[in-house]
């Protein structure tokens, strides 16, 4: 195991941060690159495929630093200069406060040899899209006879206290209330309908949870039935055994890119752009979507299979034609709409 070193150590919210080595073989400093990861299916595939690839390729080491996306634009912007790590992995919101902040380098594309395969959706002047994240309706199929087909059945008066939802801290709380504003007339700048439809839907949320980790958990758990979810996550829990389906809603899956950026700063670029690059070739790609993990790949000479075909899309063209929100305009208003959530959604 690879200890991380002096500048790499540190606390967030007064916990130690779970930094795990992923690859064993000795390096020296100068080899050795630190990146940014998300916990669950994020971890397990940067551990299991990417980072042997990598290692390969460079005689590197690589370490993982668990940590949320707004939590890594906080800490690199409090560490300019001093980065904890040198790649992130950030959704399009935080990418665009990351942005904001001066703390991404722009990605050299040039030097890219995979970034033109990518859909035109994915190609991120400040990194490439590596994934997307597609929502939809995760259920207990032992206790749903029924798979619900629509957000409209989130309604129905036989899932009383049975629905699990996210707060709007998350990327998924937020696409879930922009997608509800939007299909009830409103939009990204105006989730009015979406507020006013959250509170008519209270009586049948039996649980909030503040992230995708602890959402996955009440499922697993059985705790809640049906709930709002993300496509790969539910098909990663349904390879363990968990009792749980995954449904595209009628009305389309909103979906948002997940970016890996080169952080300004960073002790070894060059190994952080091999790093990312890895990520968007084909063959780690093709490997990431298969099952368990099922990641959805942003790279256009992967061939769809299995449950993404199935139950997101058969193409990679398809793929670009998801609901893509504008995470700009979601920016603009996001602080007001948490504190709303937090104010007015209560159980």
């Amino acid at each position: 195991m690879t200890p991380s070193i002096d500048r790499r150590t540190f606390v967030r919210g007064g916990a130690a941060l779970a930094i795990a080595a992923l690859t064993p073989v000795p390096a020296s400093a100068k080899d050795q690159l630190v990146v940014a990861t998300f916990p669950g299916t994020w971890n397990e595939v940067h551990r299991e495929i990417l980072a042997p690839y990598f290692q390969k390729k460079t005689n590197a080491d690589v370490t993982q630093t668990i940590m949320l996306a707004t939590d890594q634009v906080a800490k690199l912007a409090a560490t300019r200069g001093q980065p904890p790590f040198d790649v992130a992995i950030l959704d399009e919101g935080p990418t665009l406060d990351a942005v904001k902040q001066g703390v991404l380098e722009k990605y050299p594309a040039a030097k890219s040899a995979h970034f033109n395969e990518l859909g035109p959706p994915f190609r991120n002047e400040w990194g490439p899209a590596i994934s997307m994240q597609a929502i939809g309706l995760a259920y207990n199929p032992k206790k749903v006879k029924t798979a619900p087909r629509s957000w409209d059945d989130l309604w129905n008066p036989a899932y009383k206290g049975r629905v699990g939802l996210t707060a709007l801290n998350s990327s998924l709380g937020m696409a879930f209330i922009v997608e509800l504003a939007r299909l009830k007339g409103g939009s990204e700048s105006n989730l009015e309908p979406g507020f006013l439809a959250l509170r008519t839907l209270l009586p049948n949320v039996g649980a909030i949870s503040a992230n995708l980790g602890a959402h996955s958990a009440l499922i697993q758990q059985e705790q809640v039935d049906v709930a709002v979810h993300n496509f790969n996550f539910i098909e990663t829990l349904k390879g363990k055994g968990v009792e749980v389906d995954w449904v595209k809603p009628e009305t389309g899956a909103p979906a948002w890119r997940t970016n890996l950026h080169i952080v300004k700063g960073a002790q070894r670029p060059d190994l952080a752009f091999e790093y990312i690059e890895g990520h968007i070739t084909p063959e780690v790609q093709a490997a990431m979507a298969k099952a368990p993990h099922f990641v959805i790949p942003t790279n256009r000479k992967v061939v769809l299979s299995g449950a993404i075909v199935d139950k997101v899309a058969r193409t990679p063209d398809e793929l670009t034609k998801l609901v893509f929100h504008d995470w700009t305009k979601i920016n603009e208003v996001r602080a007001a709409a948490i504190e709303r959530f937090n104010r007015e959604i209560k159980l």
